[in-house]
């Protein structure tokens, strides 16, 4: 197998490795209408009743997979704080 050939295989691997970690991620866009919308709407910090926990990054919720700046019901949004 030559160079080249070896380098569109490894670009294709990648790519697909890129595609599968997105579709982990991935709750469907407004093009996927067949799974219906299913954009996250925010949830903020209700106040001294929420016992909901921060979220420690803005990472995606490990449960539900919802941006941690928009925060879910399992998380409080994150909150920048400087030290």
């Amino acid at each position: 197998m030559n160079q080249l050939a070896q380098e569109i295989r490894e670009a294709a691997r990648e790519r697909e490795a890129r595609l599968a970690i997105a579709r982990r991620f991935s709750h469907g866009t407004p093009l996927d209408i067949s799974r219906g919308a299913s954009m996250p709407v925010a949830m903020p910090d209700r106040g001294p009743g929420d016992h909901r926990p921060y979220a420690m990054s803005p990472d995606p919720c490990p449960r539900c997979a919802t941006r941690g700046t928009l925060g879910c019901q399992h998380q409080k949004p994150f909150e920048a704080r400087s030290s």
